[in-house]
């Protein structure tokens, strides 16, 4: 063995031991970390068994004799100042010391756009060589920014020469600059560097901006986009490289908007970059990656359809081949933070993320699609010659969304957080009560959402899906909300009680009286759903009372004549007024509920105050006489019911 190959050997092994220094501290600092986050006790995970090999123990004591590690973020706050931070002004000082050399040796006329295009490139060159061997010393960081530092110099020397100085074609330029990002690119793998594969990546999607290339034909644009998001997609996937995959889908991206043209080559460019993408982020559990290629791909799509011009039903076409990319890169996915297939890339993400963060990303994965995808469905068929049908085809699709999603939850697994079923079986219910609001409105909206609230209901009870019977109360509420709300628009001449608009609203106030009726059938309610049962029954209550008393002003406005029905008409709200209360206690006493017969009792009280403040006072005497008569007849019968059923009651309880 010769002096130089014993030398290099020692070197080598300097660095392993380096190297080995380095594992040894990360590896305590994830124990310490992954018992923080667990609450684990930390001995547990430093001490060694009893039973293990000698030598292992030694290795474990060895490895607590290191110096106390800080916390991982001040640990890295001080390495980037005093390790990266400095370094990094330092080679801008450099630059700049360098820049301003050469301007004033450009202004002196002291050397030529030739000789300055080689200055660069070889100091680039040497930078790069440099930084190289400084790295294979044990400087890792410092010689891998160097060398970055040198190969930039060499990419920009290269693009002076082609778009500044005209001394090679635009094309020719062009190709040196991608064979310059195809060699800083090999080497970063070579030396296992994100950021140094991340920066070629960046260049690589610079060039053709900075050289403003005019490409032959959008194949080649694209296909170029296409080679160099694909290449850098699958280096991150393998060597699990996030701010890599981030890179690859921000330039894949925006710079497709630069292409103009064929319409179908870059619809099928986005649908590719979008599916690949969210395939990449899903399996290596980068929620954040997946989130930012999908609103990416939609916005993209959304402002490059108007220059690719695609329009009317091929833009609903693409926009469902977008959405098909997004549910199927989110089929199975029961975890959106991981499922644990591997560890090491779960570990590493949930030490890098917050858990929120995580759950946001992943849900917003799984929601916002679809609706991305249905208003562009419409945008499309509004369009399109289709526009007279679109309120039918916008039923008829956002029905279809709903049994989608719903059967996903169904057949899918069941799952935690974002990626549970809960959400899917939301989402679809979602679309479904949507479906109506897009054909009909006023009264027929308020119908159809009747409907969906007794199938929904019906549906949760015998299939015992609290999920399903929130459904069916959601389709009440809406129905209740929006028959009050448009209840302005019903016509003048409209009949009281036995008309269309009379029989919805007296149908649409009972159902919420209906659903908390259908809870008695389920053996084991929703902790929420009996927490709302009573309040159900109480609003249901009021909506009655206050549909019953529209319907009798109705009733005697059609009449005419104001002033000769007032009387009947305030005498007849009362009387309304008195038999509820009534129906209310005996219903009260029927089903032994206290708050029931409460509000029998409030509503009788109510009711008798009404005829003695008001009604009465606008009798003659012999009619308030008679009514006195008649009012006290009542409601000394509604006491003795109620003291005989009440005393009953009570003697049996004792």
């Amino acid at each position: 063995m010769t002096q130089h190959e014993h030398q290099r050997l020692l070197e080598r092994l300097k660095e392993l031991e380096r190297d080995s220094e380095r594992f040894q501290r990360e590896l305590h600092e994830l124990r310490r970390e992954l018992a923080r986050e667990k609450g684990y006790d930390r001995s547990q995970l430093d001490t060694p068994d009893a039973a293990k090999p000698e030598a292992q123990a030694a290795d474990t004591r060895s490895s607590r004799e290191l110096p106390v590690v800080r916390s991982w973020r001040q640990v890295d706050l001080e390495f980037w100042i005093g390790g990266r931070g400095l370094l990094l002004v330092g080679v801008a000082a450099l630059v700049f010391a360098v820049a301003f050399f050469v301007k004033e040796a450009i202004e002196r006329g002291w050397i030529g756009p030739t000789i300055r295009v080689l200055a660069g490139g070889g100091i680039g060159i040497a930078a790069a060589i440099a930084g190289d061997r400084i790295r294979a010393l044990g400087y890792r960081t410092y010689g891998l920014w160097l060398s970055a530092g040198g190969f930039s110099a060499v990419y920009l020397s290269v693009w002076a020469a082609a778009a500044l100085y005209a001394l090679v074609p635009v094309s020719v330029g062009f190709v040196l600059m991608v064979v310059v990002v195809g060699v800083a690119a090999a080497v970063g793998l070579l030396r296992q560097s994100e950021s140094f594969v991340a920066l070629a990546a960046f260049g690589g999607y610079l060039a053709p901006i900075l050289l403003q290339v005019g490409t032959p034909s959008n194949l080649f644009g694209l296909g170029y986009l296409a080679l160099l998001t694909g290449a850098a997609l699958a280096v991150a996937y393998r060597a699990g490289w996030v701010y890599l995959a981030t890179v690859a889908v921000l330039g894949g991206s925006f710079l497709a908007l630069a292409n103009r043209g064929d319409p179908h080559l870059h619809g099928v460019y986005i649908v590719a970059l979008v599916a690949a993408s969210l395939v990449v982020a899903r399996r290596r559990y980068w929620p954040g990656v997946s989130l930012l290629a999908m609103l990416l791909g939609w916005v993209v799509f959304w402002i490059g359809s108007v220059d690719w011009q695609i329009s009317g039903i091929t833009f609903a076409s693409y926009a469902l081949a977008i959405w098909l990319a997004d549910l199927l890169a989110s089929l199975g996915v029961t975890d959106w933070v991981g499922d644990g297939k591997d560890a090491a890339d779960e570990v590493a993400f949930r030490r890098e993320t917050k858990p929120l963060a995580r759950e946001l990303c992943g849900l917003a994965v799984t929601v916002l699609p679809p609706w991305f995808f249905f208003a562009s469905a419409m945008a499309g068929i509004f369009d399109s010659s289709f526009s007279d049908r679109a309120q039918e085809i916008g039923l008829v699709l956002a029905a279809i969304l709903g049994a989608i999603y719903l059967v996903q939850a169904v057949a899918g697994a069941p799952g935690r957080g974002a990626g549970s079923r809960f959400w899917r079986a939301a989402l679809g219910f979602t679309f479904l009560l949507t479906a109506p609001s897009v054909l009909w409105e006023d009264v027929a909206l308020t119908r159809a959402w009747l409907v969906e609230g007794i199938a929904f209901t019906t549906a949760g009870v015998a299939l015992k899906r609290a999920q399903t019977r929130a459904a069916g109360l959601a389709a009440f509420a809406l129905a209740v909300l929006t028959y009050w709300g448009s209840v302005y628009l019903r016509p003048g001449a409209d009949a009281a009680f036995i008309s269309g608009w009379g029989l919805t609203g007296l149908v649409a106030v009972s159902g919420l009286a209906l659903w908390a009726m259908a809870l008695e059938r389920v053996e084991e309610p929703a902790s929420w759903e009996k927490a709302i049962r009573p309040l159900m029954f109480l609003v249901a209550g009021v909506l009655f009372l206050a549909w019953g008393t529209g319907e009798i002003q109705r009733f005697f406005d059609l009449k005419g004549d104001q002033e000769r029905w007032t009387l009947a008409r305030d005498l007849s709200i009362s009387a309304f007024w008195m038999l509820y209360a009534a129906a209310l206690l005996a219903l009260g006493f029927w089903r032994q509920l206290a708050p029931v017969r409460w509000a029998g009792l409030a509503m009788a009280l109510i009711a008798a105050a009404k005829v003695f403040i008001y009604d009465l006072s606008n009798l003659d005497r012999l009619y308030r006489i008679f009514s006195f008569v008649l009012l006290a007849a009542v409601l000394l019968a509604l006491s003795f019911w109620y003291q005989k059923t009440r005393g009953k009651d009570v003697s049996e309880s004792s």
